[in-house]
C-alpha cells in the first residue's frame, strides 16, 4: 500500500487532468487510458486500476446515456440479452483474473492493447484513416451469413432484425470478460462490435453500447469490491475531479466541438468537490489519501497538508 500512499491525491487528480486533455487531443481514446497511467505512474496492479477506471469512465458516460435516450437510439430487448450474458462472463473473468492478476507476464497483457489503442489514435489525428470495415467488404459478409445461421433467433423490432439468442449471450459474456481484464478498452470496442459483427443500425449500436457499457462498468467495478475501501474511493473521486475540471476548461475555451456542455462540465465538478470534501471530513486521519509532498512546500495547498 506504500505506493498508494506515496502517489498522492494531487498525483491522482493530475492524472485525471492528463485524461481529460488528452481526450481533446487524441479524441475520446484519451478517457480510456486511465488503466495504463494508474498502473504506470502510481504502480497500482490491475485488480485495483481497472475497477477504479470502470467507475470513472461510468460516471464520464452518464451524460452521453441520457443523451442517447432522449434521441431514443436504445434498442431495449438487445440491451437485455447481451446483459443476459454478462453475469456467467463476469464469474468466468473473476476466476481468471485471481489466477493471473499476480502473474509477471499478466502486466504487459494489460498494457500492450492500450499502448496500441494510444499510437492508432495519434495516426489518425494526424492522417484519418476507415476505422471499420466497408459495408461490402467481403470478410464481413461472409462473417455475417455466418452469423445470419446461428438457431436461436429472437426479433428485435427496434433494430429491425432478428438475431440469435445464442450470439447475444456470447457477446454480452465476452464483453464481461473483456471488462473485467482489460477495463475501458472493451467498453470502446463494443459498439464497432456491434455494427459490424452484428449490422446493428449505427444509432441504435452507439446508443445501445453506451447503455450496455455503462451499466458492464458500474457491475464490473462495484463487484470488484475495491470502490469499498475509502482509500480507493478517493482516489476514483480525485481522478474524476481532475477530468471534470480539464473538461470544464476545455469546453469554456472552444467555440466548437466541445467535449461537454459547460453547464454539465460544471455540475460534474461541483457534485464531485462536494462528494469528496463530504467523503474526507468524515474519515479519520489514517484513511485519508494524503496530499503529495512536493519539495519545500513551495506549492502552498498543492504541496502538500501539515496536519
Amino acid at each position: 500500500m506504500e505506493n498508494i500512499f506515496f502517489s498522492g491525491a494531487i498525483t491522482f487528480l493530475l492524472i485525471g487532468v492528463i485524461s481529460g486533455g488528452l481526450t481533446s487531443v487524441i479524441g475520446n481514446a484519451g478517457a480510456y487510458l486511465i488503466v495504463p497511467l494508474l498502473m504506470l505512474v502510481t504502480g497500482l496492479t490491475p485488480d485495483i486500476a481497472i475497477p477504479v477506471a470502470l467507475a470513472h469512465l461510468a460516471a464520464l458516460l452518464v451524460p452521453r446515456v441520457v443523451g442517447q435516450c432522449q434521441a431514443g437510439n436504445i434498442d431495449l430487448r438487445l440491451t437485455l440479452w447481451i446483459l443476459a450474458g454478462f453475469l456467467p462472463g463476469t464469474l468466468l473473468a473473476d476466476k481468471w483474473a485471481a489466477l493471473t492478476n499476480n502473474l509477471g507476464w499478466f502486466k504487459p497483457i494489460v498494457l500492450i492493447p492500450y499502448l496500441i489503442l494510444l499510437v492508432g489514435a495519434v495516426i489518425y489525428r494526424v492522417k484519418p484513416f476507415r476505422l471499420l470495415p466497408a459495408p461490402n467488404n467481403l470478410f464481413r459478409k461472409k462473417f455475417l451469413q455466418v452469423i445470419k445461421r446461428v438457431p436461436g433467433k429472437v426479433s428485435l423490432p427496434f433494430s429491425g432484425m432478428t438475431l440469435s439468442a445464442i450470439i447475444l449471450v456470447i457477446l454480452g459474456a465476452g464483453f464481461a470478460v473483456g471488462t473485467s481484464l482489460w477495463g475501458p478498452l472493451a467498453v470502446f470496442l463494443l459498439s464497432p462490435l456491434l455494427i459490424v459483427g452484428l449490422d446493428i443500425p449505427v444509432m441504435v449500436a452507439v446508443g445501445t453500447g453506451l447503455v450496455v457499457s455503462f451499466i458492464g462498468a458500474i457491475v464490473s467495478s462495484l463487484g470488484s469490491g475495491v470502490l469499498l475501501y475509502p482509500i480507493t474511493l478517493q482516489m476514483l473521486l480525485w481522478l474524476f475531479l481532475g477530468t471534470t475540471l480539464a473538461v470544464l476548461l476545455l469546453s469554456a475555451f472552444r467555440q466548437k466541438n466541445r467535449l461537454c456542455p459547460v453547464p454539465v462540465a460544471a455540475l460534474m465538478l461541483v457534485i464531485t468537490s462536494v462528494t469528496l470534501w463530504a467523503l474526507a471530513s468524515t474519515q479519520p486521519q489514517e484513511l485519508l489519501l494524503q496530499h503529495y509532498q512536493f519539495p519545500l512546500q513551495l506549492l502552498g495547498w498543492f504541496g502538500g497538508v501539515l496536519g
